[in-house]
């Protein structure tokens, strides 16, 4: 493996876990894919399937003429929704060759950030895709990241998470780039979009930074990053309902292999 994927899938609490991801983020990344290529008898895949709700509205826009491919470095949920229309593979994007210049539109979110072996993941998503396809990339800027209120504990507790995944190969500003990536690799209408959110402790989402903290949490101890003091104390915090979270911002980068269009 080029990288180290931290988060278990095997865990308990993974699949409530994604659904915070799915509940901040769903509805912005329909929009996108919708106005991108995620139209009746499209050909699309889904690369980091995760919990597999991107997947199953994924199926429903392109319909029973069409086609999705979902890949998963551990499809476990994904699996349940394959069919006539939904084929799921079990594979590393880094790795793992995929189909060339079958799709009409490909699409990742919240997983290159994670990949030291990131550009040869993403020179294989741009070959997938068919002349005029559209790649629609979602990554996190984590420069606007906060809690309020924000004390030492918070601070500390975040900083560390953040240290843990960096020493694995994430790459907490690759938001920031992922446009220029894109336009590098001769995509043409290359733009991006950008959305962030402010949730309190009430909110679905909030289940992605308790439970990302708590799966993480034992090895930031285990790396020095953190004490068994500390960990109590942010769990205390983290219970609580007196906190907001001002959430990373996804940015969306979007580009088009050159070509004719899939749909002339």
């Amino acid at each position: 493996m080029t990288s180290k994927y931290l988060y278990d899938q095997g865990w308990s609490e993974e699949r409530a876990r994604l659904a915070g991801i799915e509940a901040m983020w769903d509805v912005g990344t329909r929009d996108v894919l919708a106005r991108h290529g995620a139209q009746p008898g499209a050909a699309a895949l889904e690369v980091g399937a995760g919990g597999g709700s991107v997947v199953a509205w994924l199926a429903e826009q392109v319909g029973p003429r069409g086609r999705v491919l979902a890949t998963d470095l551990d499809p476990r949920f994904v699996e349940p929704l394959a069919s006539d229309v939904v084929e799921v593979r079990r594979a590393d994007v880094v790795e793992d060759e995929l189909p060339v210049g079958e799709f009409d539109v490909v699409h990742t979110r919240l997983v290159l950030e994670h990949l030291s072996g990131r550009d040869a993941a993403l020179d294989r998503l741009v070959r997938a895709l068919k002349p005029g396809g559209w790649l629609v990339v979602e990554d996190y800027d984590w420069t606007s990241f906060g809690f309020d209120p924000d004390g030492e504990v918070e601070s500390r507790a975040a900083n560390a998470v953040v240290a843990l995944m960096t020493q694995a190969g994430f790459d907490a500003t690759f938001g920031r780039r992922v446009v220029s990536e894109l336009a590098a690799r001769g995509l043409t209408d290359v733009h991006g979009e950008a959305r962030a959110l402010v949730i309190d402790s009430g909110h679905p989402g909030s289940a992605f930074f308790t439970l990302s903290f708590d799966q993480l949490a034992p090895a930031t101890v285990q790396a020095g990053l953190l004490t068994d003091a500390d960990v109590t104390a942010m769990r205390g915090r983290l219970q609580a309902d007196d906190w907001h979270v001002f959430t990373p911002t996804v940015v969306a980068a979007l580009g088009r292999k050159p070509g004719a269009d899939p749909a002339e």
